[in-house]
This record gives C-alpha cells, sequence and structure tokens, in this order.
C-alpha cells in the first residue's frame, strides 16, 4: 500500500518500488471513488513510476522546472495512513545532494527533509505554494534528515519515457542484481545477490568482499555504481572479490532491469 499524488488529470506519480512486480493496482482517490489502472510506467535509474488512470478526472499539483530548493526551505507533505485515513506533517529542507542506496540506485540531487513521515510512501512533497518537489520514497534514521524524497524535476526530464510517448533509450544501464552494502571505514560488501539475476548465475555470493570493477578500486557505492553503469546489458564486467582470505575475479553478464522485472 502507498501514496500517489495527481501530476495529470488522469495520471498519478509515486515511489515504483510500489508498484514493482505488481499484476494488479487498486487506486482510490481523496473523492473516495475507485479508478482503474490503465498502464504502469517504471523508471528504475529515478525511483519514479507513473499511473494511468481510467474515470473522472483530478486535480493535478502545480508542477515547473527550477524550483529553488535548499537547506531551510519550508516544506509538507500529505500522505495517508490507509484507504481513509489522512495525515500531514511539515518541516524545512535540510540538504540536496548525493544519495546511494543498496539496490543499485543513486541519485545526485535528493532531496533530506526534517519532515517525520506520519503514513504511507508515495506521498508528495510540497512548498508553502503547494507546488511539487518531490515524491516521498524512503524514511531515514539520520538526525535531521528523516524522510528523502525524489525531486519532482526527475519525472519533468523522464516524462516521456516514464509516460510511454518515447521508447525508453537504449542500450541502458547494465544491472547486477546484487545488494552491496559501504562500510564507514571503506570497502564495499554483498549482502545478497536477486534470485537468478545475473550476479548468481555468475557465483558472487554473499558475504563477498569488492575490491575492483574491470581493475579499477571501488571503495563506496558511488564509486561502485559509476563503473558499472558504464556498461550495458549483455556486456561481461570483470568483478575482483575477496572470498575467505582468497581473491577471486567472476565475470559477470550484465543483465537488463527492465527485462527482468517485466
Amino acid at each position: 500500500m502507498g501514496a500517489a499524488c495527481a501530476v495529470e488529470e488522469q495520471r498519478l506519480l509515486t515511489a515504483h518500488y510500489l508498484v514493482l512486480g505488481a499484476d494488479s493496482v487498486e487506486v482510490e482517490a481523496l473523492d473516495g471513488r475507485s479508478r482503474q489502472v490503465s498502464r504502469i510506467g517504471l523508471d528504475h535509474e529515478t525511483g519514479l513510476a507513473v499511473l494511468d488512470l481510467e474515470g473522472p478526472p483530478l486535480p493535478p499539483l502545480p508542477l515547473q522546472r527550477g524550483l529553488p530548493i535548499g537547506p531551510g526551505l519550508p516544506v509538507f507533505l500529505l500522505t495517508c495512513a490507509d484507504g481513509s485515513q489522512r495525515k500531514g506533517a511539515s518541516g524545512h529542507v535540510t540538504h540536496v545532494g548525493p544519495f546511494e542506496a543498496f539496490w543499485e540506485y543513486m541519485l545526485d540531487a535528493a532531496i533530506m527533509t526534517t519532515v517525520v513521515n506520519p503514513g504511507l510512501a508515495g506521498a508528495p512533497l510540497l512548498d508553502i505554494e503547494g507546488r511539487l518537489l518531490g515524491v516521498v520514497s524512503l524514511g531515514l534514521a539520520a538526525p535531521g534528515r528523516y524522510s528523502l524524497a525524489i525531486p519532482s524535476e526527475l519525472y519533468l526530464e523522464r516524462r516521456a519515457v516514464l509516460t510511454g510517448d518515447q521508447d525508453r533509450e537504449r542500450p541502458g544501464r547494465a544491472w547486477i542484481g546484487f545488494y552491496p552494502h559501504a562500510s564507514f571505514d571503506g570497502g564495499v560488501a554483498i549482502t545478497g545477490v536477486v534470485p537468478g539475476g545475473p550476479a548468481e548465475q555468475a557465483g558472487l555470493a554473499a558475504g563477498d568482499m569488492l575490491l575492483s570493477i574491470e581493475g579499477v578500486p571501488v571503495a563506496n557505492l558511488r564509486e561502485l555504481y559509476g563503473e558499472i553503469w558504464k556498461h550495458h546489458p549483455g556486456e561481461r564486467i570483470g568483478f575482483q572479490t575477496l572470498r575467505e582470505s582468497a581473491i577471486r575475479v567472476t565475470d559477470v553478464v550484465a543483465g537488463d532491469r527492465y527485462e527482468f522485472f517485466r
């Protein structure tokens, strides 16, 4: 279950993991009326999803490019705790900057706020004029950074791809299908692999320490993803790892995340 916001009269924007792998999606609007979802568009790179609806139109939120977003900006979010209970919370932006996560995900300008989300993810983050700044994706445990929002600017940049008006660019990013975690003192360890994904098929496993990609040392997730994303689906990528005091080199044939999760 998650929240979403209307960006067009019959189109919702939300966090993509809320609908990833779903066979069907049910939508209930603030007017209490259900609407059928005719299409779901996913963007693994931004972490956004759009839902195209059938039925009565919804009032969309104001959405524009180039809004000034920086530390100290007052913001609020509107969400729901379940299908009927609506909730809101306010705070301010504390940081706009890089963010990396263990599911092969990275943003250059994630919005961090002091807002504690009182309900479901996927909710809109708004400025005091009610303009959409981002989609609340994650709750964080860092002081002063209690929620993370994906900038709505990314939706505007990727709208043609998300809505199906333009084919997704090819050949796309390489996808490995693993869960790397960076330690505070440097180094990246694999904590799990996606069943049936490229990493598992190649023999990478939880507990492996990642040393380098194609001979280039990697000490954190940003370096790791930067090297992986120089490659495309179908390419063979060499991973140097440490397992039980032995250094190994494993060639992984990169996958296409869109095809895998279709």
